[in-house]
């Protein structure tokens, strides 16, 4: 949350809020919360701070959620807090990058190029916005609302995102490829070799510049109008993983599959550190599970170059004591946490 100042695992803030301070909010009209931490890098230090204020309300949930950024003591975006911290997340749900939707991959992909560069940040929230523009002006014009010529100014935005989140996302995604690859050689014990392409939606111009898209834009105004929503851009695209140059969500197996994407965390690690030269903060759960002992200790000895490593499980024999013996431990029982 520290990261990307928002859960991965809700769709909204309000998922976030436990269901007795909800009992407890329609009693007192008010429920706060905080989450916070101090970011220390080589330029000094920052104190972050997350706060939510809940109010009760009409709505069918009973209650609004309000969020509120703080670097320093001062109110910040959302925007402006996201990169300071960088975290790479592995958990079970990370499959879904094999087996989800091209949304959840693409989502992927946001997230981690919004920690490292503003540009791209930018970029996806103004094409996002052009998009949802765009999309609305096109069923007005397929009802007859408004005109045609109105989509150039949408189509400009659009292009002008749509160029410079292609190049990034391509770039990142041959890095974490051959970045990736040692990983998977290490963690899968054998000679099999992983792909990761970044596949563009399938009628685009091969050249990737203002012009071509513009033109792209141009050749399928007919079919978005008839749609009501744009059919091309980075929104369509999608990252296809392959191992042994079988595509992985059909072929692999489902220990290939963790395999495949605990060692594009790896390659996440190593994306960010070379772009922030700090580590990023690992946040691995249930990461042993699946692994056989010999790989188990291979990837502890991996991990203890990183300055901060946070595991967790529900079976701690899993965890080799050539890291647990280093360790702090806690263990959290009914919701409450103690030291062992």
């Amino acid at each position: 949350m520290m990261a990307i100042a928002k859960s991965p695992k809700v769709t909204t803030d309000r998922e976030l809020i436990n269901k007795f301070s909800v009992l407890q909010l329609k009693q007192q009209e008010l429920s706060y919360s905080k989450i916070g931490c101090v970011a220390e890098h080589t330029q000094g230090s920052e104190n972050l701070e997350i706060h939510y204020r809940c109010q009760s309300s009409q709505n069918i949930h009973g209650f609004v959620a309000q969020k509120f950024i703080r670097i320093n003591g001062s109110p910040k975006k959302s925007s402006e807090l996201v990169g300071i911290v960088n975290a790479v997340l592995f958990s079970v749900g990370d499959l879904d990058l094999i087996y989800g939707s091209p949304s959840v991959r693409r989502r992927y992909l946001d997230i981690l190029l919004s920690q490292v560069d503003k540009e791209y940040l930018l970029s996806i929230q103004q094409y996002q916005k052009a998009n949802t523009q765009r999309n609305h002006l096109l069923r007005l014009i397929r009802d007859g609302s408004s005109s045609a010529n109105e989509l150039t100014f949408w189509d400009q935005q659009l292009a002008k995102n749509a160029v410079i989140l292609t190049r990034k996302r391509q770039e990142a995604v041959e890095i974490l490829e051959g970045t990736s690859l040692p990983f998977h050689k290490l963690l899968s014990g054998s000679n099999e070799k992983m792909n990761i392409r970044y596949a563009r939606t399938y009628d685009l111009s091969e050249n990737i510049d203002l012009e071509n898209f513009m033109n792209d834009l141009e050749r399928s105004r007919g079919r978005d109008i008839a749609q009501g929503s744009t059919s091309i851009g980075p929104h369509r695209d999608d990252l296809v993983f392959e191992v042994d140059n079988m595509e992985a969500s059909k072929y692999a197996s489902r220990g290939q599959s963790r395999t495949a994407i605990l060692a594009l965390k790896m390659a996440e690690s190593e994306f960010l550190y070379t772009r922030r030269s700090t580590k990023p903060v690992l946040l691995l759960d249930d990461v042993m599970s699946e692994l056989d002992q010999t790989r188990r200790e291979q990837l502890v000895e991996h991990l203890k170059k990183h300055d901060q490593v946070i595991i967790t499980t529900a079976e701690p024999s899993n965890i080799p004591d050539s890291f647990t013996n280093s360790s702090n431990r806690l263990e959290v029982i009914n919701g409450s946490v103690k030291t062992i």
